[in-house]
């Protein structure tokens, strides 16, 4: 997985604080560096094997060890603000078995 994290965009990003931040507009940006990565899916498989608690992996969102394709930020929702979008762990296995 080093050798992985090497070739990643995150790495390549320099930007390693979007992908450990507490605000969801850092998270999308991290998301977005994802989106294009090479290497998203070992980073994912790697953030589910060892039961990663914090950040963005393989562009899932893990906070408090629960991944979400997005999260909202603290407070009262803005109006047409959808709520987070919860991921079931087994839909990510299956992505990652499929890939």
């Amino acid at each position: 997985m080093e050798q992985s994290i090497e070739r990643g965009a995150c790495a390549a990003s320099g930007r390693h604080d979007l992908f450990f931040s507490e605000h969801p507009g850092d998270q999308a940006c991290a998301q977005a560096i994802c989106g294009g990565c090479a290497v998203r899916v070992d980073c994912l498989r790697f953030a589910l094997e060892n039961e990663i608690e914090w950040g963005v992996w393989g562009g899932v969102i893990f906070w408090e060890a629960q991944p979400y394709y997005r999260r909202r930020g603290r407070g009262r929702p803005r109006r047409g603000d959808g709520q987070p979008q919860e991921v079931a762990v087994d839909e990510l296995w299956q992505l990652v078995r499929s890939a």
